[in-house]
């Protein structure tokens, strides 16, 4: 802390030669500033882990987010090219698929798939391949429609049009994300 002079300095040359008289800062002065530098330093460390936190979380989310999107896109262009379901509930499929041929001389391809979920992932078998469509799956749920706002069923029947599918997927800091789609085959 500065002394407090005996007079008042009158001009400038009086002032600085009172400042040049003072030997430095006090020991209080500089514990003061070490202390507020200290709780300045915390909460600016407090705020960067937070928006660190945050950044990270919203990358996980995003790539979860690509990986539900290609598996809804998928599955929908699956879905399109059904000729005939062979068994469905609310949480797997069974169907036939026409696809076009390799060679555009050739007659399409007829295929059949099941999609189910097994443990934490999306499963699309044809019979020889089982691919894994996306993982970190928490739920995959199956509604047929009549018409577009009719009412959801659980079970195929030959009047149904429209197939709805939800997928909820397992997101980081246990959030989940969800995904739904509704598809109408062209060849029913």
């Amino acid at each position: 802390m500065l002394p407090m002079p005996r007079r008042r300095a009158q001009n400038l040359p009086e002032i600085i030669q009172i400042l040049r008289q003072q030997a430095g800062f006090s020991l209080i002065e500089t514990i003061l500033v070490l202390l507020l530098l200290g709780i300045m330093a915390a909460v600016a460390a407090f705020g960067i882990s937070k928006v660190v936190t945050g950044f990270m979380t919203s990358r996980g989310s995003v790539a979860i987010a690509g990986k539900g999107q290609l598996a809804l896109l998928r599955l929908s262009r699956e879905f399109r090219v059904i000729t005939s379901v062979t068994s469905a509930s609310a949480t797997s499929i069974t169907f036939v698929a026409l696809h076009p041929p390799a060679v555009a001389s050739d007659p399409p391809v007829a295929k059949s798939y099941t999609v189910a979920k097994s443990g934490n992932t999306i499963t699309l078998n044809d019979g020889a391949n089982n691919d894994i469509l996306v993982d970190q799956v928490n739920s995959l749920t199956l509604a047929y429609y009549d018409t577009y706002n009719g009412t959801s069923q659980t079970t195929w029947a030959s009047s149904r049009r429209i197939i709805q599918m939800t997928i909820i997927l397992n997101g980081p800091e246990s959030s989940t994300l969800s995904f739904t789609t509704r598809i109408a085959p062209r060849n029913i």
